[in-house]
């Protein structure tokens, strides 16, 4: 069997296909049910996997454009890093912002947690990236 032959028989045709318009990020939800999906310009839209239906109301960062998102080890919140150089936590049961972090000046591009929800990162075109303590909401000092 030739390269192309074999690469041909590991296709895989998609479970479900579903259209969203201004699609940039997805995140999938613990139950494996339901995923978040990120629209450009920092809407969200919970949607059910086996339907493609949108389950919940669209929830929006009215302040300023959602560049990156990351969901929780616990699939409780959310993390966005925005074109303003904010960091903000989501609660995802109350589509609402529970935090609000600054000290970026530029886009974040990048969040990310630790494995037990403790701690967040953010990195931004500011060259710089910041360890969050995601109780206090302080930023971490890093050992120089």
């Amino acid at each position: 069997m030739d390269a192309p032959t074999m690469h041909n028989s590991l296709a895989t045709m998609p479970f479900r296909k579903t259209k969203v318009d201004g699609l940039k990020d997805i995140l999938c939800l613990p139950d494996g049910k339901w995923i978040i999906v990120h629209i450009w310009g920092g809407s969200f839209r919970v949607r059910d996997l086996e339907t493609g239906t949108q389950v919940a109301e669209e929830w929006e960062d009215e302040d300023d454009d959602v560049e990156t998102i990351a969901l929780s080890p616990d699939g409780k919140k959310v993390a966005s890093g925005s074109v303003d150089g904010a960091v903000k936590l989501w609660n995802v049961d109350t589509d609402k912002v529970i935090k609000t972090w600054t000290g970026h000046t530029k886009v974040v591009t990048s969040v990310s947690w630790s494995s037990d929800g403790g701690r967040m990162v953010s990195g931004s075109y500011d060259k710089t990236f910041r360890v969050w303590d995601v109780d206090s909401g302080k930023t971490i000092p890093m050992p120089r």
